[in-house]
């Protein structure tokens, strides 16, 4: 599989960082962990085998390097089996958020095109709002509307379809769908 670890860097440090924040509230020490989670990912790239496995390996590879650091930090059994719980708990929550992540990337097509352009543009392809502006003819101004007018758009088709319950941070912890509603089932 071809990864360039700079590509994955960009791409998911911010992300990572907050998520060792939650867990590990030095901001030092967080940082020196994410540091470590990017060395074991250069090690062992080579064996990830597909692209789509990335983001819940690299967050194994985190919830990993944090509980080796509070293993090697604190003598307390009972706080590392709440440690693993607490982090298993937040993994499957990545896992459902790529679930529901997937539908919407169908319910996408649901959006009027100008609006389906700029989110595809923005979130899927990583333009940024100067490159859509140019090469959509708009102002960055516009494009920065049309994506927040997709996003809450495709929110409202989403909680039209689905009862959703998530975590403080946003993260899907279930999800059912509304009675006499059909909207995901073919997209998902």
């Amino acid at each position: 599989m071809d990864c360039n670890v700079k590509d994955i860097w960009q791409s998911f440090s911010d992300r990572l960082l907050s998520y060792i924040k939650l867990k590990v509230h030095d901001e030092y020490i967080a940082e020196d962990l994410l540091q470590e989670v990017f060395l074991k990912l250069y090690k062992h790239i080579d064996k990830l085998e597909e692209v789509s496995e990335l983001k819940p390996w690299l967050y194994k590879i985190t919830s990993n390097t944090i509980i080796d650091y509070y293993r090697k930090h604190n003598e307390d059994p009972i706080m590392d089996e709440f440690l693993e719980k607490e982090l298993k708990a937040n993994e499957e929550a990545v896992n459902m958020n790529d679930e529901i992540g997937q539908c919407l990337k169908s319910l996408i097509f649901k959006l009027p095109n100008k609006y389906q352009t700029s989110l595809l543009l923005y979130d899927l392809e990583g333009l940024k709002h100067k490159e859509i502006a140019r090469k959509l003819n708009i102002s960055i101004s516009c494009s920065k509307t049309r994506v927040q007018r997709a996003r809450n758009k495709l929110k409202e088709i989403l909680f039209d379809c689905c009862d959703i319950q998530s975590d403080l941070f946003g993260n899907i912890l279930e999800y059912q769908l509304k009675k006499n509603y059909n909207c995901l089932k073919n997209e998902c």
